[in-house]
């Protein structure tokens, strides 16, 4: 899958430049993410199972939506394009959670990146229509159902969407 510029960052999440996404993998440069987490008013989690090729964590749980901010994009926009794109969402208003640096290894690559994590709320039965060639599968979670699996198969599940679990949903924080 091809992928336009990303931006590049400092350590400090101040725009340094762009370039492409495999260089800023084979790098490890930092670069910006927008996540997405949805709820729904029955207090279920919608988890994505990313595609298998996909260029970071292939066949693993993550947030409803996400994607790398693109040159000339912000946080902001990315969100809103992502959860659009990824699992047909429009217009849904987004709340910004936080921002955190992490810094992940994926086999023999650093994965150094700002995270700006998002949460929207839905009715329990809205449409939604994954985006075949990144998304394998939709799923909604209860709560305790996802702290089943995540204990029993945390390899399955993405850093960031552990990590933004445990620092943005209180449930999740045991």
């Amino acid at each position: 899958m091809a992928y336009p510029p990303v931006v590049v960052v400092d350590e400090n999440d101040n725009e340094v430049g762009s370039a492409m996404l495999a260089e800023v993998l084979q790098k490890g440069l930092y670069h910006r993410i927008a996540a997405i987490f949805v709820e729904d008013d029955h207090g279920r989690m919608l988890l994505q199972l990313r595609g298998p090729d996909v260029s970071v964590y292939p066949n693993c749980w993550d947030q409803a939506a996400g994607g790398h901010v693109d040159e000339g994009q912000s946080y902001d926009q990315t969100a809103a394009n992502e959860i659009s794109e990824e699992i047909g969402l429009h217009n849904v208003a987004l709340t910004t959670l936080g921002t955190y640096r992490a810094n992940h290894q994926d086999g023999a690559r650093t994965i150094n990146q700002f995270e700006r994590v998002y949460v929207a709320h839905v009715p329990h039965d809205v449409v939604l229509q994954p985006e075949a060639k990144e998304v394998s599968k939709l799923q909604w979670f209860t709560p305790a159902e996802l702290k089943a699996q995540i204990a029993k198969h945390p390899e399955a599940f993405t850093p960031g969407l552990l990590y933004g679990l445990r620092k943005y949903f209180p449930g999740f924080a045991s």
